[in-house]
């Protein structure tokens, strides 16, 4: 299974206070070692200076015109998503 790790840095010049310092894509089994690959890079990204958050690379969702489940990136904007009416009114 595919997982995308975001690590961002607190930076009070920014608006939302959070820079992104990188994306990173892993191919492991299950979310449990993503956990571990987390734990390992926090001597490289301390907790209190620097956010990491992860979540699979695609999602299942069912296309609204035939019913069909398709997979699609997890953080495809709604206009790249079959599953909502924006996707076909375009």
């Amino acid at each position: 299974m595919e997982f995308i790790l975001k690590i961002s840095k607190f930076d009070k010049r920014t608006k939302t206070g959070l820079r992104l310092v990188g994306t990173y894509e892993f191919d492991v089994p299950d979310d449990t070692q993503m956990t571990r690959e987390c734990r390992a890079l926090r001597d490289l990204y301390p907790t209190p200076d620097y956010i990491m958050e992860f979540h699979p690379k695609y999602k299942t969702v069912k296309n609204l015109m035939n019913g069909q489940n398709v997979r699609i990136e997890y953080d495809a904007p709604r206009c790249c998503d079959p599953s909502t009416e924006l996707y076909w009114c375009m």
